[in-house]
């Protein structure tokens, strides 16, 4: 029940590992040496880290993969259960394992995706979504600037920010994913030249004349927001929620009340958490 494997050479380049991130939709890259043994793993955060840490300065095609991938690779072999796979997952912080054969060659990857389907298809009826929910998580507003979901992101283990209206109602959410490709370019905050700012014509009461006065674009969390929307009650069927965020790849489900505001969320961290205990 392993998800579809993609891998990376250590001499690639970072921006060659993030497009094929992008091309198919996924958050991980197996990479593998030339005996195609797991060395490493590339994800959005090691992308993130790349893009606004200590490498900010440098363009992704002088990155290589083997700069910014996670050398610690914990492999799980291809015939132990999915609760031992959750467990790991659990007991080192991942959100994916590579599946390896008994030559320790890899033949596969397992996610919290898959974990999160199982649970879907094998625990339906026994737990509701408030039992299985979080409260405490990260928000934010529509305005919030790209670099300050950057940091909620970072400071918490969601790894996502919900962005609510002024009613408290949820509008949005911002992952990883959504930050690590803001920094492809786009027509609206992110091209070069001119258009990185709007420019105004206002009086200025020092000199006594009209001056241009340049507002610089930056990204905020209405533009990079995923605004698709699934939500869930509390009294909702955990698993039924569980097949939902599997069959539509998304990683959060807020959580309202009976007037539609946000009182939790559950993520595909909180099912594999569950899931290494009942599965």
């Amino acid at each position: 029940m392993s998800s579809p494997v993609y891998v990376v050479k250590p001499n690639d380049t970072l921006a060659h590992a993030r497009n094929l991130m992008l091309k198919k939709d996924i958050g991980r890259l197996v990479v593998v040496n030339e005996s195609e043994k797991p060395v490493g793993v590339i994800t959005m955060t090691d992308i993130i880290d790349s893009l606004y840490g200590s490498n900010y300065y440098r363009p992704l095609d002088d990155i290589k993969v083997s700069e910014a991938m996670s050398k610690n690779v914990i492999t799980i072999d291809q015939n132990k259960s999915l609760r031992t796979a959750a467990s790991l997952m659990i007991r080192h912080k991942v959100g994916g394992l590579p599946v390896v054969d008994k030559d320790g060659k890899l033949a596969g990857i397992i996610t919290r995706t898959d974990v999160v389907r199982a649970y879907g298809d094998r625990y339906e009826g026994k737990l509701k979504v408030l039992d299985v929910m979080r409260t405490d998580f990260p928000k934010a507003s529509p305005t919030h600037s790209i670099y300050y979901l950057a940091k909620l992101i970072e400071s918490s283990p969601v790894r996502k920010v919900v962005i609510v209206d002024s009613d408290g109602r949820p509008i949005g959410v911002v992952s990883k994913k959504d930050l690590a490709f803001a920094y492809m370019p786009s027509t609206l905050f992110m091209a070069r030249g001119k258009d990185r700012y709007i420019k105004n014509k206002v009086v200025d009461p020092l000199k006594g004349k009209i001056v241009s006065l340049r507002s610089y674009l930056v990204p905020v969390a209405e533009d990079i927001m995923s605004k698709e929307l699934i939500t869930a009650r509390g009294d909702e069927d955990s698993a039924a929620v569980a097949r939902s965020m599997s069959a539509e790849r998304i990683g959060c489900v807020p959580v309202i009340d009976d007037s539609g505001k946000l009182i939790g969320i559950v993520t595909k961290q909180d099912i594999v958490q569950l899931a290494a205990r009942v599965l």
